[in-house]
């Protein structure tokens, strides 16, 4: 559905109301996403790992924002500082890769909650408080931060890549 067809369904007239209500979507979203891969992480008894990649996701995109400073990459599309990457997009990706992962069993449910997870991107480019590269750059991040399988037996440090989609 495209922004302007939510915008009216939602009584706004104007395609800057669309653009508008598209943030406010993405705003959602990039918190309902995360939300229900923590609910399914409590069912799968897997709270504590979930929680400490999402966090491990969020220090590593922070410090991106902080460490590149004045960088263009780091300039957002309205002229603000500190867009690269974006932090809707990457928690958005981490929690629909979860999901896809551990809980939703069917291509279709899978592919709405990675495109659940594009529409945060979406609306961050429309609304421009990131560029496409910093929007790719954050779902990279948190598709990295579910799928890196880190172990550690007590002598060697362990770091493979779940693969299962």
């Amino acid at each position: 559905m495209s922004a302007t067809a939510i915008a009216a369904a939602l009584g706004a007239g104007s395609a800057a109301s669309a653009g508008s209500t598209l943030q406010k979507v993405g705003d959602v979203l990039q918190v309902v996403i995360p939300g229900a891969a923590a609910v399914c992480s409590v069912r799968q008894d897997d709270l504590a790992p979930f929680a400490g990649r999402l966090v491990g996701q969020i220090a590593v995109t922070q410090a991106f924002k902080h460490g590149l400073g004045d960088r263009s990459i780091n300039r957002r599309p309205n002229g603000e500082s500190k867009g690269f990457p974006s932090a809707h997009t990457g928690a958005a990706f981490y929690g629909a890769s979860y999901l896809s992962r551990s809980c939703l069993t069917t291509p279709g449910q899978k592919t709405v909650a990675y495109g659940l997870a594009a529409l945060v991107g979406a609306s961050r480019v429309a609304s421009d408080k990131h560029d496409l590269t910093q929007v790719a750059a954050g779902a990279l991040l948190g598709v990295m931060f579910d799928r890196v399988d880190v172990s550690w037996d007590g002598n060697r440090l362990g770091i493979g890549w779940r693969r299962d989609f």
